[in-house]
């Protein structure tokens, strides 16, 4: 990630720099304390995106994304139309009284309306409470987000995924929510009230556990590997149910409506797009371009479309869509062109 051109409301968004600022540990200081140093330019942004989160004290799943978005363009509209009578906190006993700083005035009344803007917003997230119950998590292409639901169970979700799910669960029989796309869950066990995932063609239904979900409506499958725990599938077409233990994988033909088993020496691959990697198993180029896709935000184009067919396995850790582009290059003789968000894929990849 690239952090060197963000802006505070990029930081505000970002998961990794929530991570920093609600869950600090010695790795996330150690990157942010870098990154400063290496960017002492992009320290205003920084301290600012920080004094707003821990002042709202939210997250991104907390309020969509579009309200976070308005409610700091507000603030900000609001510093410039001030800043020419600044609301400025009274000296300290003994101190000097000093015209402030230009900087200073500005921290000042940024801090004033962010303070008066934190009461509007506990009204705002009550009201949504009451009137919007449910909340649809979207994720665009190139994106991903990480979301704590009201019982704690933790959401990792992938590019161009939607997740719905209420905004409590209290006074419901079962945890219930739906996706579409692809999602990491880590579900807060518990035994009186089980947590169900409905997907297009089928439902899991855990008690507590760690498991990854794939169901994109482009893709022929639905994939469900479990990492840590116990879970059922069921089809909700038909009474087929199976029971995965960790390190299965459940597979759903959406073509002939079936269910397989099958057992993964490396389930957790299956999990690694969390930390910026993409793993392929002996995968069509057709597959690959939709996932390369979603990841980089862009078209893909193959020139000869018989390579769709052809098979590969490939590990991409957290590299450029062009450093992705070389790797074909070199394996198979082929080149590319890229046009802004279009690559276009030149040569036949396999015989």
């Amino acid at each position: 990630m690239n952090y060197s051109d963000f802006s505070s409301d990029d930081f505000i968004k970002d998961e990794y720099f929530q991570q920093w600022v609600f869950s600090p540990d010695e790795s996330t200081g150690r990157f942010w304390e870098d990154f400063m140093r290496q960017y002492p330019y992009k320290q205003a942004e920084v301290q600012e995106a920080r004094q707003f989160l821990l002042l709202f004290h939210f997250r991104e799943s907390d309020v969509f994304q579009s309200r976070i978005s308005s409610l700091k363009k507000r603030i900000d509209a609001e510093i410039d139309q001030t800043e020419g009578h600044p609301v400025q906190d009274p000296p300290l006993a003994g101190s000097l009284d000093l015209p402030p700083s230009d900087d200073a005035r500005k921290r000042g009344s940024r801090m004033y309306w962010y303070a008066a803007a934190a009461v509007a917003l506990v009204l705002l997230t009550t009201a949504l409470y009451f009137f919007n119950p449910t909340v649809n998590q979207v994720t665009a292409r190139g994106d991903r987000t990480f979301i704590i639901l009201e019982d704690e169970t933790k959401v990792w979700l992938n590019a161009e995924s939607r997740l719905t799910y209420p905004r409590s669960f209290k006074g419901k029989a079962t945890r219930e929510i739906e996706l579409e796309g692809e999602a990491y869950f880590d579900v807060t066990e518990n035994k009186q009230k089980p947590f169900i995932v409905h997907t297009s063609d089928i439902r899991i239904k855990v008690l507590g556990t760690s498991f990854n979900v794939r169901s994109y409506g482009k893709d022929r499958t639905i994939e469900t590997t479990l990492i840590e725990g116990k879970v059922t599938i069921e089809s909700s077409l038909d009474s087929t149910k199976l029971t995965l233990l960790p390190n299965q994988q459940a597979v759903f033909e959406k073509e002939t409506k079936k269910i397989f088993l099958e057992d993964k020496d490396e389930a957790v691959g299956f999990t690694s797009w969390r930390d910026g990697q993409l793993l392929f198993d002996d995968r069509p180029l057709s597959d690959i371009v939709n996932e390369l896709e979603r990841w980089f935000n862009v078209t893909i184009e193959v020139e000869d479309r018989a390579s769709l067919h052809c098979h590969f396995s490939a590990k991409v850790d957290n590299k450029t869509l062009e450093e992705v582009l070389e790797l074909f290059k070199d394996a198979e003789g082929i080149d590319y062109r890229i046009d802004g968000a279009k690559v276009l894929i030149l040569g036949k990849l396999c015989d």
